[in-house]
């Protein structure tokens, strides 16, 4: 529901910004996560393959998804943020004139204005009609307040209101129970988990490399790491091959299994196993 409120209330109302249900035509959708997966996604996919595959990674343990957030999210963040400068700065033809969504933006700012620190500038403009009239949401005034020069304690709280009346508005559409989310809370005490950092930066300061991980070349046999990684691909099951490169993604696995070995041996004391 959270997707949904964000979408409508950022791309408006009316438009299809959230689809309930299945689609078999949302084609620019379709255009927009092929980029998405050939731009990085799919590396990211195949390399969990691989570290389920060959470097210990269990997807059912909830300790093993945390760490995967711990040291991979921010770069997973980073090259989302990469493909969106590059979507903005590319050249959009037919209607857009080979504009780009920057150039877009930015000549609507200069024909429609925008408000700097404006909760609400991002807000669809039929979405404020709808829900606050065209004079906006009536504020609240306080003692001795008339209005002029003086503005709300929380603005946010203009935003999480309009949230309330489009989440209720689209609840008509949930027809199933939410579907759960893997548990990827943190497996140590506050004070383990420092300890446990404190240990990780020291194995990557030597640049250890753990046995019993798949990394060293006595584990590799006669064969070499490898730079791709075959996944599956939608429910017909078929294969695709993804390049990884071993300048990148092997550093990668050896951060993957220098933190699974800390934390095994940090969980066995914490647990009084050892």
């Amino acid at each position: 529901m959270e997707v949904a409120v964000w979408m409508i209330t950022h791309r408006g109302p009316n438009r299809a910004s959230f689809m309930w249900g299945s689609s078999t035509r949302n084609t620019r959708i379709e255009r927009m996560w092929v980029e998405v997966g050939t731009q990085f996604a799919l590396r990211w996919r195949a390399f969990f393959t691989r570290l389920e595959r060959r470097h210990r990674l269990d997807p059912e343990e909830p300790g093993h998804l945390w760490l995967l957030h711990m040291l991979f999210l921010d770069d997973i963040n980073a090259d989302c943020r990469a493909f969106q400068h590059e979507w903005n700065h590319h050249p959009i033809s037919g209607i857009a004139k080979n504009q780009t969504p920057a150039d877009m933006r930015l000549l609507s700012d200069l024909t429609q204005g925008y408000l700097p620190g404006d909760d609400l500038n991002d807000i669809h403009p039929n979405l404020l009609s709808r829900y606050y009239g065209a004079e906006g949401r009536k504020r609240r005034l306080g003692p001795g307040q008339t209005g002029a020069g003086h503005y709300e304690d929380d603005p946010s709280e203009d935003t999480e209101d309009l949230d309330d009346h489009v989440a209720a508005d689209q609840q008509r559409h949930v027809r199933h129970a939410p579907i759960p989310v893997p548990s990827s809370n943190s497996p140590f005490s506050q004070e383990n988990e420092q300890i446990f950092v404190q240990c990780l930066h020291a194995a990557r300061a030597e640049e250890l490399v753990p046995e019993g991980y798949g990394l060293t070349e006595a584990e590799w046999g006669n064969v070499f790491y490898g730079d791709d990684e075959e996944i599956s691909l939608g429910r017909s099951g078929k294969k695709a091959v993804v390049e990884l490169p071993f300048s990148v993604w092997f550093r990668r696995a050896v951060e993957w299994a220098q933190a699974l070995q800390i934390m095994s041996q940090l969980l066995m004391l914490q647990n009084g196993d050892i």
